[in-house]
């Protein structure tokens, strides 16, 4: 009986995934590059939860610039603003809203709305977690469509199904934007 519901509960996690990866429609590299108004390499520094006039909550993500690796200089601070977040007991989310937290390295795609204000592009699309490997002195980067998954998200079963289980080094992708905005 333990078997058939653990059988159960990786076909249903399974499901989720692709259910998810469903919803989307991957964006190359190049695409997300051509499209951004910006490629930022910054680590998460505050994040901070409010509500707008209308009640809905939202979320200031604080990047302290690394690197500006597309667009105009900006100074050494990038806000990106995007629905949801935990406000006291209220959680607003969605599970295609990429997710930040303080302390992490990222590398993201942003545009800037009719207010200036940043918003990831293709929402968990346009966020690459940064994963340094002191052993290697390797620096990969990934996100749910590019690079290698975490070890405990489902979503790897949806990269080894597109054939985008490998590693994409920090160095590369940086090239591929590059390339792109040639």
């Amino acid at each position: 009986m333990k078997g058939r519901s653990f059988s159960f509960l990786v076909v249903l996690l399974a499901g989720a995934a692709l259910g998810q990866a469903a919803s989307q429609v991957p964006l190359s590299i190049e695409t997300l590059a051509t499209k951004a108004d910006a490629v930022v390499h910054g680590k998460v520094v505050r994040m901070s939860c409010q509500r707008d006039d209308k009640g809905r909550i939202f979320t200031k993500v604080h990047l302290q610039i690394i690197e500006q690796v597309k667009g105009r200089e900006r100074g050494a601070a990038l806000v990106i603003v995007q629905g949801g977040g935990v406000l006291g007991r209220r959680i607003a989310r969605s599970p295609i809203q990429p997710r930040y937290r303080v302390g992490a390295e990222v590398i993201v795609f942003v545009v800037f709305n009719s207010r200036g204000e940043a918003v990831t592009l293709g929402l968990n699309q346009g966020k690459f977690d940064v994963v340094r490997r002191p052993e290697t002195g390797l620096t990969t980067v990934r996100n749910p469509f590019h690079g290698l998954a975490k070890r405990d998200d489902p979503r790897g079963v949806v990269k080894r199904a597109l054939g985008q289980a490998k590693p994409l080094t920090f160095a590369e992708l940086k090239r591929q934007v590059r390339r792109a905005m040639k």
